[in-house]
């Protein structure tokens, strides 16, 4: 069942001040829209951060960008580190601060801190210092549906998703890293870390200046999944029981026993 996530109260204030902002950036709107409905589609940022917990045997897990801590109160791990320099979690300071100073790894990793390009990159490319290979790490609002929602500056004062799509592009690029986009919950995107010291591509020059019209036209270069696909994708492949070997005087080979074979999927899940 998903946890309903509070969205910000629209007063008549707030609604003046969206509006002027949008007539000033004028300029950046196109008529795109994806029409996705985010609270009727499987899955939220929850599920997937429980689902990689549990593939990785629950163990530690970071949380950069807390607020009032809603995903971070549903998750349960052998350590928990929430940081946030305004409220919520259990470090009150910047993520470069943490990042700055952090001895620790950890097996899972969400971003979800400040919604701009530079700051999530740097996020993401820390995170990949901190996090052991087979880990992994997701990170929110990689899929704004038109150019109010992705717009930075901040026009939106109820859905802000901002830019942090821009660092999809580079992550697809990336050695020692597996990427998907779920189209869930405003957006997650998932790397398996796969190596040690992944280098991320770096492609600011060109990806910085781009706006909404740019995430549209070249969406469908991203690996976009469905719940169903991403849990299929996050599990570990199973491993194949082989038969055994034919005896000696050309008799068939045996075949495992249920009991056996019933073992083997249980310990590849």
């Amino acid at each position: 069942m998903k946890v309903p996530y509070a969205k910000k109260r629209r007063n008549l204030n707030s609604i003046l001040r969206e509006a002027h902002r949008a007539r000033r950036y004028h300029r950046h709107a196109v008529k795109t829209f994806f029409n996705y409905d985010w609270a009727a589609i499987e899955g939220d940022r929850a599920a997937v951060v429980k689902k990689l917990l549990q593939v990785t045997g629950g163990g530690r897990y970071l949380e950069i960008g807390c607020a009032e801590n809603l995903l971070f109160d549903q998750v349960s791990a052998e350590v928990k580190v929430g940081v946030d320099p305004a409220r919520g979690g259990t470090l009150r300071m910047t993520s470069d601060t943490f990042f700055a100073q952090n001895e620790e790894t950890f097996d899972v990793v969400f971003i979800d801190g400040l919604h701009v390009y530079d700051q999530v990159r740097r996020d993401v490319a820390n995170a990949l210092d901190v996090v052991r290979p087979g880990g992994w790490i997701a990170l929110h609002d990689m899929f704004p549906r038109d150019w109010i929602e992705e717009h930075t500056p901040q026009i939106s004062t109820s859905r802000w998703t901002g830019d942090p799509w821009k660092v999809a592009f580079e992550l697809i690029g990336a050695k020692g890293v597996e990427f998907r986009l779920l189209a869930i919950d405003h957006g997650v995107g998932v790397i398996r870390v796969l190596e040690q010291d992944v280098d991320l591509p770096d492609r600011r020059a060109e990806l910085a200046p781009q706006r909404f019209a740019w995430f549209a036209e070249h969406l469908a270069e991203l690996p976009v999944i469905d719940w169903p696909a991403a849990q299929a994708w996050f599990d570990p492949p199973a491993k194949a029981v082989k038969p055994r070997a034919a005896k000696a005087d050309g008799a068939a080979a045996a075949k495992p026993k249920a009991s056996r074979a019933t073992t083997v999927r249980r310990k590849a899940r």
